[in-house]
């Protein structure tokens, strides 16, 4: 349960626009690959950095949904997968739909369950033909103590 609270911890950063909540959720040496984007990013101030970035620039919008997924436990690693799809509107670009896989590689802590490594690939993408795209504000959320803090 642990591990599949910390997968949704991170997609509740994602959906809050949360960079430093995004990385909260790694483990100090945690690396995050894209092999599509270049080379992985290792280190949580590292990794915080490139959320920040994302959210607060490179995004208009974004709207992650992660769904069930799989995790086998070994002591204090495990293994998981989780599919998701995503909305997102890289800033001044249309609207795109993903659909993808994060493969991640778990280490227990004593401050709980951490991605050590997650791998995210996106086999498919496609881009909304254009329409008006009407975003409003996000709303106030309420504090939930259960969830990683940076």
């Amino acid at each position: 349960m642990a591990i599949r609270s910390l997968a949704a911890a991170y997609t509740d950063a994602a959906n809050r626009r949360d960079g430093a909540g995004m990385a909260a959720v790694y483990a100090p040496d945690g690396e995050l690959e894209a092999p599509s984007a270049g080379e992985p990013v290792v280190g949580r101030d590292k990794l915080e950095k490139r959320f920040r970035r994302l959210v607060e620039k490179e995004r208009d919008f974004l709207f992650q949904m992660t769904h069930s997924g799989v995790v086998e436990v070994n002591g204090d690693t495990a293994m998981a997968r989780w599919w998701f799809t995503e909305l997102k509107q890289p800033t001044g670009q249309p609207v795109e739909w993903v659909c993808g896989v994060y493969q991640d590689e778990c280490v227990r802590l004593d401050i709980g369950w951490r991605f050590a490594r997650r791998v995210v690939s996106s086999p498919f993408r496609w881009v909304l033909p254009e329409g008006q795209a009407i975003n409003g504000a996000l709303p106030s959320f309420l504090p939930l103590s259960g969830l990683p803090t940076p």
